[in-house]
């Protein structure tokens, strides 16, 4: 079927299958009609088909993650590169930046292939499950989008139910003859976050359980989706239903203990923290476009990359001498780059299964919501279960403002290159500054938190396809 002009979001919601799907035993979409795919019987390969959609390099497989962390304070990008994510590092992304583009669409497709099992299959025993992984793939997306699209939500809380400023929801499948006329507007801030809420707490009801150290942690699951809340409930400001939320995760899930601590990212098995991770497996090797290459020292051995990104200063000055996560960082030719992702087993250089939520993370969560609603002794306690599993003394300053600075300092240590820096740094009213002597924006001028950039800009090709598209401040034409 040809269409005309039309938006990303349009173009998202016209097929059901990624033309090339490794984890699909049926023919590809371009050879399928809808009728013959959209059935009782592929319930688990429409469900897959998310997981492929999300595990794309410009979204999950590199790109929205990298982002995310490069245009926080501790990446940051040398005169010696690959050309890679420059545009990004120094904030000089504009509407047409065409990874930025990709992100966008690939988060949609996400939307559309759960779209496709909660609105045109129906619901029996066989597909509750797969129901209540779309549910959670659903809001994954939508919270990326959020993240990636959107201010933090402290910083326009006050301004939530404005008109424009949250993203397009697409909240149902489209029939094909539907697909050209779509051109969907922005919801606001807080219809965004109910309905990524709505759908973590169907998925809480309906998708499988899962338990720690297993492979159910590579599918959505009942505990994914309430980590997601409590992500959720954070970037809210909603204190109470954070810890709600946390309290029976961090009853359930362990720790990592033992000082190996890079061994916990390299193996290709589920880990005791992990809570829902994307599993990379051989036939989705990228080579050198692989997640981990653009972080690994070019250093000529097996394991080398391109190198492109390394540690700013300010990051390694966080770091303790006893701290035991100084094992996932290598020193090469007087630069400090992230090895975590070196690698998950099956000898593919860089490709490596993307652990986006995990048990440390739920336990911040948890810290800064005790923290922020006054209850600092619970706070330092939670502090405290992570810093005695990293080698580390105790944290004895009982100060609010003590307190909330060393959240946010464990949040950069535990979780650098999970695609937290920017979020962090901005929804806490941050300042991103890197000074470093060899960084390439070393005499660009800082992003404060208030900046216009601080929300990437809506991709021009959904701006000129879409007259109901408001672009974001600071990049109209």
């Amino acid at each position: 079927m040809k269409y005309p002009k039309l938006s990303i979001l349009a173009l998202s919601a016209a097929t059901v299958f990624s033309a090339c799907n490794s984890k699909l035993d049926i023919k590809p979409a371009d050879s399928m009609e809808d009728k013959d795919i959209i059935k009782e019987s592929n319930v688990r390969y429409l469900a897959n088909g998310m997981y492929e959609r999300a595990q794309e390099m410009e979204y999950y497989g590199r790109d929205f993650m990298v982002v995310t962390d490069l245009t926080g304070n501790d990446m940051k990008i040398t005169a010696s590169n690959s050309n890679r994510f420059l545009f990004e590092f120094q904030y000089l992304f504009t509407p047409l930046t065409a990874s930025q583009s990709l992100t966008w669409q690939n988060a949609y497709r996400v939307v559309n292939q759960a779209n496709v099992i909660l609105y045109k299959l129906p619901e029996t025993d066989a597909t509750k499950p797969y129901r209540g992984e779309a549910y959670f793939m659903r809001a994954l997306a939508n919270f990326d989008l959020v993240r990636r699209y959107t201010k933090p939500y402290s910083l326009v809380k006050d301004k939530a139910d404005a008109a424009n400023t949250g993203i397009p929801l697409v909240l149902r499948a489209l029939e094909q003859t539907e697909v050209p006329a779509f051109k969907p507007s922005r919801a606001t801030l807080n219809q965004t976050y109910d309905a990524i809420i709505s759908d973590l707490k169907a998925a809480q009801t309906v998708a499988p359980q899962s338990k720690p150290s297993t492979d159910g942690v590579f599918r959505a699951s009942q505990d994914a989706a309430s980590a997601l809340l409590t992500r959720a409930y954070l970037y809210k400001e909603d204190w109470q239903n954070v810890i709600k939320e946390a309290t029976p995760l961090i009853q359930k899930y362990a720790l990592w203990s033992g000082a190996d601590y890079l061994a916990n990212f390299t193996s290709g098995n589920a880990t005791a923290e992990d809570i829902f991770t994307l599993r990379f497996l051989t036939l989705e090797n990228r080579g050198a476009n692989n997640f981990g290459y653009i972080y690994l020292p070019n250093d000529g051995s097996s394991t080398g990359g391109y190198g492109d990104i390394r540690l700013t200063d300010n990051f390694m000055a966080q770091l303790d001498p006893a701290d035991i996560r100084k094992g996932a960082i290598k020193t090469y030719s007087g630069s400090n780059y992230l090895m975590k992702w070196v690698g998950n087993g099956l000898g593919l250089t860089g490709m490596t299964n993307v652990k986006v939520l995990r048990i440390s993370e739920v336990l911040l969560n948890r810290a800064e919501a005790y923290a922020e609603s006054g209850a600092l002794q619970q706070a330092v306690d939670d502090i405290n279960s992570l810093r005695a599993k990293r080698g580390l003394a105790a944290f004895t300053d009982m100060s609010a403002d003590g307190i909330k600075a060393e959240i946010i300092k464990e949040r950069r240590l535990e979780l650098v290159g999970e695609g937290f820096g920017a979020t962090d740094l901005f929804r806490k009213k941050g300042k991103r500054s890197i000074k470093d002597n060899n960084a390439i924006l070393s005499q660009t001028p800082d992003i404060n938190y208030d900046n216009d950039r601080v929300a990437f800009p809506i991709p021009q090709t959904e701006i000129d396809a879409n007259p109901n598209i408001v672009q974001n401040p600071g990049y109209n034409k």
